[in-house]
């Protein structure tokens, strides 16, 4: 078997201070997080699920209107066809578009469900809650977890052919690489990342700390003041950071570094 910051404020949590993200939770199912259930497995994905109970109009997402979706073990929900690449590739990556809480190689054939290795989803009208639940690691371990959500988000104050929602949730943190992606003990090789792609090879954003040790911050951190939640705008398709004071929108791209400092790939995009 078996590569962009978004410059939003980050509230950093004091060293050793107790800190997740809250799940969602009371949406039915054997654990909580939904009907909709992945078989154990390693770099599976779902069948096609329909978003229209959801979303009647469908999803604008990097310009393309989508009335459905794949979950996949690995951390991830594409559009237009499911993804079983288990190393995450640094983003812009050329394929599917991607939302990525955390993509890393996700093994849950440890099994256990529902204490642990459930991948869930919920569609409700105007919300669609994914949940990564106490899941392992590539080749089959549980000596460390991760508990994730994805929840996209639609409602009577969204207009959802222009916006809609989409909020990460972390609430265990414990690994970051699967064995077959260069690690040992849930560490190295090739960490996880989160964000979001276009599948165009060019436009991407991406999460602190993506791509090294450091994304297990994610679970501190915060760009909505919550420790462990991230929130954004999807305007037009496109993942946004409101700048009211400016008159309008905007995401950048910071993979190289320190705020403010341009990226070589990503660029900066301004709508509105």
């Amino acid at each position: 078997m078996k590569a962009s910051l978004l410059a939003l404020a980050v509230l950093l949590v004091p060293a050793g201070a107790s800190a997740q993200g809250e799940l969602m939770a009371g949406l039915g199912g054997p654990a909580g997080f939904g009907d909709g259930v992945l078989d154990y497995n390693d770099d599976g994905s779902s069948a096609e699920i329909d978003l229209r109970p959801a979303f009647p109009n469908g999803l604008m997402f990097f310009g393309q209107r989508f009335h459905s979706l794949y979950v996949n073990n690995n951390g991830t929900v594409t559009f237009g066809g499911a993804t079983g690449t288990f190393t995450p590739q640094r983003f812009p990556v050329t394929g599917n578009r991607m939302i990525a809480p955390f993509w890393a190689d996700v093994d849950t054939r440890g099994g256990g469900r529902p204490a642990r290795n459930g991948v869930y989803w919920s569609i409700t009208p105007g919300q669609m809650v994914v949940t990564w639940h106490n899941v392992g690691y590539f080749s089959s371990h549980n000596d460390r977890e991760n508990t994730f959500q994805l929840v996209i988000l639609s409602n009577e104050l969204l207009d959802e052919d222009d916006l809609w929602k989409v909020q990460f949730r972390y609430n265990r943190c414990e690994w970051t690489t699967g064995d077959a992606s260069g690690g040992r003990g849930g560490f190295g090789g090739t960490p996880a990342q989160a964000g979001f792609d276009a599948g165009d090879g060019r436009t991407f954003e991406i999460l602190p700390g993506s791509g090294t040790a450091g994304v297990l911050q994610l679970c501190s951190t915060s760009n909505v003041g919550m420790p462990g939640v991230w929130e954004f705008d999807i305007y037009l398709g496109t993942p946004q950071l409101n700048l009211p004071a400016a008159g309008g929108s905007e995401t950048i791209d910071y993979s190289r570094g320190g705020r403010g400092e341009r990226p070589a790939r990503g660029g900066r995009r301004r709508s509105r």
